[in-house]
């Protein structure tokens, strides 16, 4: 990443008086810089001389120093969302290594471009969304690959995860714990990986306490004629079938944040009252989590440090030094605040950044 002046992005980070990471961002042209932050960088850069070009020990090596990740079309992105955030973590630890962060979205149909046109050294894969044939594909192609929030049983390939039954069962315990009996769960669909695997937390907590688990009580407001809606819509949906049942149940545990905001809509407008009614907890602690009304309980999942561990794998394995392929799991902390009923808002970092690891 030196130009061939000797000018590095470190060098204008110094001049600007900001990090490394905002630089790349500022000179690619990637999101999470304001116009006036792009604008100084780029003014400086100009004339400190910075002109990227490929080390001379990526050609020696026929390395690009290039990172693609690739994220499904489906899902929505933004420099705040859940894969905002790996991102951002990943274009850290790759900018640190000396590597660019290419991005990208696709689906499980075609190769992205970025890996016809030889672009990159190796490619991390986030999402649930991707099918088992893409990702065995890529593998077949010889191509150093790592999941994110994914991964094959049995173990195929290297992957970063989210203790998501875990998470799901201490979220489900807790408002077991507050005297809570009839509890529901909200989903966009269980077709979704981490989606079931919260739910299989949920039945096990249920299960462990001879809580009957109520079949009228698990709803999922599936994609189909949800085109153009945000995300929070199948929460709506999900929860909208919940309370038409006539028995409503005192608590619901919903898959993720937005699913969670959906039913909270749909029980306001029943008239229904947040935590005094039904009691709700959501799942990987969006930023705008702590500022609903009322804020929201929630699992905690720290998104920066998956991206970061993927990087810091795939380099591993670019570097020759992988081994078989291992899975990181990290711990999922929950958050405690009012629409639960419970007390304060607990939480934290949690007792260890992972929950295991895994080798074939």
């Amino acid at each position: 990443m030196r130009s061939k002046r000797g000018v590095t992005l470190r060098d204008i980070a110094q001049a600007v008086g900001t990090t490394t990471s905002t630089v790349s961002r500022a000179l690619n042209g990637k999101p999470g810089v304001s116009p006036a932050l792009r604008a100084r960088i780029l003014e400086v850069a100009r004339k400190l001389g910075y002109t990227p070009h490929a080390p001379a020990r990526s050609l020696a090596l026929k390395k690009t120093e290039n990172i693609g990740l690739l994220i499904h079309k489906r899902q929505s992105f933004s420099p705040t969302s859940f894969y905002g955030e790996i991102m951002a973590g990943a274009e850290a630890a790759a900018t640190e290594a000396g590597y660019h962060l290419i991005f990208s979205t696709s689906d499980s149909s075609v190769l992205p471009d970025i890996l016809n046109t030889r672009k990159i050294d190796g490619l991390i894969l986030a999402g649930c969304d991707f099918e088992v044939r893409f990702i065995r594909r890529l593998k077949r192609r010889g191509v150093p690959l790592v999941l994110v929030d994914n991964h094959l049983d049995p173990l195929e390939v290297d992957c970063v995860t989210i203790d998501n039954h875990g998470g799901a069962y201490a979220a489900t315990s807790h408002l077991i714990a507050l005297g809570h009996r009839k509890l529901a769960f909200v989903a966009e669909t269980l077709d979704n990986l981490s989606f079931s695997e919260r739910f299989s937390g949920f039945r096990a907590a249920l299960a462990e306490r001879e809580i009957p688990l109520r079949e009228e009580w698990v709803a999922t407001g599936e994609p189909e004629g949800g085109e153009g809606k945000d995300n929070t819509y199948y929460g709506l949906v999900a929860m909208r079938k919940i309370l038409s049942v006539g028995s409503l149940p005192t608590a619901v545990v919903a898959a993720n944040d937005a699913a969670a905001v959906g039913a909270m809509r749909a029980i306001k407008e029943a008239g229904l009252r947040i935590p005094d009614d039904i009691a709700i907890v959501g799942f990987d602690d969006a930023p705008w989590a702590a500022h609903l009304e009322p804020p929201l309980t929630t699992v905690r999942v720290d998104r920066h440090s998956m991206g970061r561990l993927a990087v810091r794998r795939l380099l591993e394995l670019l570097d020759g030094k992988g081994g078989p392929p291992v899975e990181i799991k990290l711990a999922a902390t929950l958050v405690v605040r009012r629409s639960c009923g419970g007390e304060g808002e607990g939480g934290g970092k949690g007792k260890s950044l992972f929950a295991s690891e895994k080798t074939t």
